[in-house]
């Protein structure tokens, strides 16, 4: 059934969550396709829209071009339902994901899609905003014709002021969940930046690297694969630059991990700023073109000489996650419905 929305002619629905759905609209004033966010008539869902509301009024004096944040047209009443009224974009980073099978991404298509991603977070923490929802579902493709590789940041609907967090508050998507953040501690814009360390994982790997289905599991999986000691946070990972059997992609494949480390720093404290990110020797560089195929994701099918691999999964290789990757003192833990890779030495 089609409906109207005042100027406003509903082509189709994009998607749906507790909030509410979102439709693709053509506006019949301007004659432009517009993404109208059409929120629950729901007293806590209000309040929360009139949040993301005066979130998206703060960020008018950003350029949404230039700081890869969606351009927001403002908001209007439709029947007692809030409706936020957005640009259209074209895909969500996920659904590109899908539609490539989970290919992890080469170094040549990463690199543009963390940096843009890193502008956005650098340019909110100068304004004391957190996102806290940042996630593949969350960052969208323009036009992946036209643009291919040029991204925005989108939903809104959980972030605040640093001067409005409440610790113990529910924020964040559990896969991306920062770990201060699940141990109901104070937090800040840094939740942000755990959260762009996982999402650079996923995109490499094509597989999420902690994919809990609660606090507890995701809890489990860091400590699993970083270890309790500061000394070896994130030590697991260095077996990375160990599985890169290219040598004209080396240096950026180690760069990267380095900058993940750096990302998924436990001390939201020492964990890297994202002006930081953006000066990290990883975008500094200029590598030689990655030939097809030759992502991360490949090098993690491929053990140091001592081992020997036996999948044990009917998915392909190229998805594993790389918490099951580990190097010594690390025990590898693998949750149900994943990849199971035998290590034999």
């Amino acid at each position: 059934m089609l409906i109207f929305f005042t100027v406003h002619y509903v082509e189709s629905f994009l998607g749906e969550g507790g909030f509410g759905f979102v439709t693709k609209c053509h506006n019949l004033v301007t004659d432009e396709m517009e993404a109208i966010k059409v929120n629950k008539n729901l007293p806590s869902v209000f309040h929360q829209a009139r949040a993301e509301i005066a979130i998206l009024k703060r960020l008018q004096c950003l350029d949404p071009d230039t700081c890869n944040i969606v351009k927001w047209n403002g908001y209007f009443f439709d029947r007692d339902h809030i409706c936020l009224n957005f640009e259209l974009l074209d895909q969500s980073l996920y659904s590109y994901m899908v539609g490539r099978d989970f290919r992890g991404l080469s170094m040549a298509e990463l690199r543009p899609i963390l940096f843009q991603l890193a502008t956005t977070l650098s340019h909110l923490r100068s304004m004391d905003i957190v996102h806290a929802d940042l996630k593949p579902d969350n960052v969208m493709l323009v036009d992946s014709k036209k643009q291919p590789l040029k991204v925005k940041l989108i939903d809104f609907g959980l972030a605040r002021p640093v001067s409005a967090v409440e610790p113990g508050v529910c924020v964040q998507t559990t896969w991306y969940r920062a770990p201060e953040v699940m141990l109901h501690l104070p937090f800040d814009e840094a939740i942000d930046v755990w959260s762009l360390g996982l999402v650079a994982a996923e995109l490499a790997t094509g597989s999420p690297l902690y994919p809990g289905d609660t606090d507890y599991d995701v809890l489990r999986f860091i400590l699993e694969t970083q270890g309790q000691p500061a000394d070896d946070v994130l030590k697991c990972l260095d077996d990375l630059e160990h599985l890169m059997m290219d040598s004209d992609h080396q240096t950026e494949q180690r760069l990267l991990v380095d900058l993940i480390k750096r990302m998924l720093e436990l001390d939201p404290e020492q964990r890297i700023k994202p002006l930081e990110v953006l000066q990290h020797p990883f975008f500094a560089q200029s590598p030689p073109q990655s030939s097809p195929g030759s992502t991360v994701a490949q090098w993690l099918a491929l053990l140091p000489h001592s081992k020997k691999v036996l999948s044990l999964s009917v998915r392909s290789l190229h998805v594993l996650p790389v918490y099951v990757w580990v190097s010594s003192g690390c025990s590898g833990f693998l949750p149900p419905s994943k990849t199971r890779v035998l290590l034999i030495d």
